[in-house]
């Protein structure tokens, strides 16, 4: 006669075996949990129920979420800790009510920028008054461990514009591939598609050797040499 010990033994195998069988039959887009939940209604088989739960949890983990936010975070000196957090809309389709939730998820970071960076509102900010070609302008804030602005959104173009430079312009990621042409950032992004994309008055003038932007208050200009 089995004991206890043996009989619980035999339910996690059994949970096991069902949940594999579960995972293979979710993975077929041909077998629903319906299918063999009705199944195993008809023939009284409580093993069959318990793989068609198991399906429908696992179609609940499957595809039901969109992709994550971007980390929210305030811009602080090392040193200094904060949290940031993320959301994404989740569906749990398999859910009676079909019901759309938010998860949320956060994390405990420690801040980045240290003198003489500037924090202004989430990003930390450095106005180098040593003039530079983008290439070199480039390569120094990476070699600091950031990078040049990138002016992908209306807020970061605010507050590039009205940042307190010691220069009058100052440089934005965006590149020309050839003379003439659309600029990129640096993520491949095609930069004068933005719809806060504005030139300044008598731009661009396209020269030949115009293939960087500079940002001022009056817009953006297209240039080459140093600023």
């Amino acid at each position: 006669m089995a004991t206890k010990q043996n009989q619980l033994c035999i339910l996690v195998i059994a949970l096991w075996i069902g949940h594999c069988l579960a995972a293979s039959l979710a993975s077929d887009g041909n077998v629903s949990e319906q299918t063999v939940l009705d199944l195993a209604e008809k023939s009284n088989k409580t093993f069959l129920k318990l793989i068609g739960l198991a399906i429908r949890n696992l179609r609940c983990d499957l595809d039901s979420c969109n992709t994550w936010s971007e980390w929210t975070a305030d811009a602080l000196y090392r040193g200094q800790f904060g949290v940031k957090t993320r959301s994404r809309d989740c569906y749990k389709s398999c859910s009676e009510t079909g019901q759309k939730v938010v998860e949320n998820d956060s994390e405990i970071y420690e801040g980045k920028c240290q003198a003489p960076y500037s924090i202004t509102d989430k990003f930390c900010l450095l106005s180098v008054t040593t003039k530079m070609n983008y290439s070199a302008a480039k390569e120094f804030c990476e070699k600091d461990g950031g990078h040049v602005i990138n002016v992908d959104t209306k807020e970061r173009q605010d507050l590039a514009q009205n940042f307190p430079l010691t220069s009058t312009y100052l440089y934005v990621q965006g590149e020309r591939r050839v003379t003439g042409g659309p600029y990129f950032d640096d993520t491949g992004r095609m930069f004068t598609k933005r719809p806060f994309f504005k030139w300044a008055s008598g731009e661009p003038g396209n020269g030949a050797t115009d293939m960087y932007l500079l940002l001022n208050k009056d817009g953006y200009h297209d240039v080459t040499g140093k600023y």
